[in-house]
């Protein structure tokens, strides 16, 4: 019996690769609470804003 042959070691060890790169990609975006901050803060600005609108608009009525 053989085993497997260099190719499918190979492209076993790029899957692995391109599976680890993601894996310390979703990692990274959890750790990055700078940008999620600012995020969160963005969102909060949009709804204020347009909360604000509506108040105005409702108060011309």
């Amino acid at each position: 019996m053989s085993g497997p042959s260099i190719s499918d070691i190979e492209s076993d060890i790029e899957q692995m690769r391109e599976q680890l790169t993601e894996t310390i990609d979703a990692l990274g975006a959890k750790l990055d609470v700078k940008s999620k901050a600012t995020s969160h803060w963005q969102e909060i600005a949009v709804v204020a804003t347009t909360a604000a609108a509506i108040v105005i608009a409702w108060k011309k009525l």
